[in-house]
């Protein structure tokens, strides 16, 4: 049986409904969206049952939707939320997280959302959040280390360092081959996953913490600025180590 009809107020085209459910999903309101489905199979022509059973409800609840579009159109179709919820920040709660986020980033996207959650009644997604966060000028990157001991001034102090050793060079030295120029460094691999990314209004840093837990070799790493650069790992940090590293002679060029 097609079941009963009922009355339809056609607040909308269907090329307006069309685009009001193409909205809905962009804001990640999927039960909008299934209520608009319906009103839409009704203007179709569906009976009450029919577009009920379309959507995957009963025909009590499909006449309800039906009376709340009559009465309130698209508004009357929204989610009332039982527990006082609203479904997403107005724009004074944006520029409080905005603040928020300010003052604790960086910060996980899950964070985030318990941090709205908490402070503001409201949950989001993690698709629609990434959203929100990019609207308020947020980046999401791969955090990158920093030493709790680098000085303010550490790129300024590295620029003098580096010029006053070209300057000891002679310019013969560094392009006939016989000097080769780099950054020797030295890491500690770790087991763990390094690499999550984190939400800050700038390119997100972390301060370098003493791994607890790490594999047994120390990895050498010499970065050169005309030559081969060169990682290897050796047993330890000694002399004979480092002096055992260099003798790979990164002066070949690539």
């Amino acid at each position: 049986m097609p079941g009963p009809s009922k009355q339809l107020v056609k607040h909308l085209t269907e090329e307006e409904i069309d685009e009001t459910i193409d909205q809905a999903q962009s804001d990640e309101e999927p039960r909008l969206v299934r209520r608009l489905c319906l009103i839409k199979n009704v203007y179709l022509g569906d009976t009450v049952t029919e577009a009920a059973t379309r959507v995957g409800v009963s025909t009590p609840t499909a006449s309800r939707w039906i009376d709340r579009w009559n009465d309130g159109a698209v508004d009357g179709l929204r989610p009332e939320f039982g527990d006082g919820r609203p479904p997403k920040l107005d724009e004074h709660q944006r520029e409080r997280l905005r603040e928020v986020l300010e003052r604790h980033q960086p910060l996980t996207t899950h964070e985030v959302q318990r941090l709205i959650e908490d402070g503001f009644n409201v949950s989001y997604s993690q698709r629609h959040l990434s959203r929100v966060l990019k609207d308020l000028g947020l980046k999401y990157a791969i955090p990158r280390p920093e030493s709790p001991d680098r000085p303010d001034d550490a790129e300024e102090q590295l620029e003098e360092r580096l010029e006053a050793a070209l300057d000891d060079l002679d310019d013969d030295a560094m392009t006939d081959g016989g000097v080769v120029v780099g950054f020797l460094d030295e890491a500690w691999p770790r087991p763990t996953d390094n690499s999550r990314r984190l939400w800050a209004f700038e390119k997100p840093t972390i301060q370098k913490e003493t791994p607890t837990e790490n594999f047994d070799d120390v990895v050498f790493g010499f970065y050169a600025l005309n030559g081969t650069s060169v990682v290897d790992c050796k047993a330890d940090l000694s002399k004979e180590s480092v002096g055992d590293f260099f003798p790979q002679d990164p002066r070949e060029e690539s």
